[in-house]
């Protein structure tokens, strides 16, 4: 299942009306330089809530870092040591352009594919998948394990923004 959908039936996207960008957010989200059509962290709503989120000081020091890092080629330096809420936020552009989908908590991943394994009776996995990778949030039980998915998964069957598809089943060949 796509972790979009997780949050979305666990009630936990942020209102982006709630996120009124500062000028550091502003600023950083103008430096952003976002591979193709993505967006990522250039919505300054979504900046915003990873400042809040990850704290000022690992913030301007990911910030710094880039600016040492960029001009030697080095790429992806703010995001490595921003953390994994700076990488995985999602939201803020079509079809999602109204809320923001902050990673799900492994906590509450690992519950939901453990109780859905159960109503279902097969295993169940929530995945956090892009064009350019991404990582197994959970598995349930009875589920392929993470390596396996991530293998099957890698070139992302379940699609991007209005081709997506909210759920994949994965069987043997």
């Amino acid at each position: 299942m796509s972790e979009k959908v997780a949050i979305l039936l666990t009630g936990q996207t942020v209102d982006i009306k709630t996120v009124q960008p500062g000028r550091l957010a502003r600023f950083l989200a103008a430096h952003v330089h976002p591979r193709t059509d993505s967006k990522g962290l250039a919505v300054a709503e979504k900046m915003e809530y990873v400042v809040r989120t990850v704290g000022y000081p690992r913030i301007l020091a990911a910030a710094v870092s880039t600016a040492v890092t960029r001009p030697f080629g080095m790429h992806g330096t703010f995001y490595r040591m921003a953390g994994s809420v700076a990488r995985d936020v999602d939201g803020g552009r079509p079809p999602y352009e109204h809320v923001l989908f902050p990673p799900l908590n492994t906590k509450v991943a690992e519950r939901m594919c453990a109780d859905l394994e159960r109503a279902l009776d097969i295993g169940v996995s929530i995945v956090d998948l892009n064009d350019y990778g991404g990582s197994i949030r959970a598995v349930s039980p009875r589920s392929l394990s993470a390596k396996t998915l991530e293998a099957v998964l890698g070139d992302n069957p379940l699609g991007q923004r209005l081709t997506s598809t909210p759920f994949v089943l994965v069987r043997p060949a």
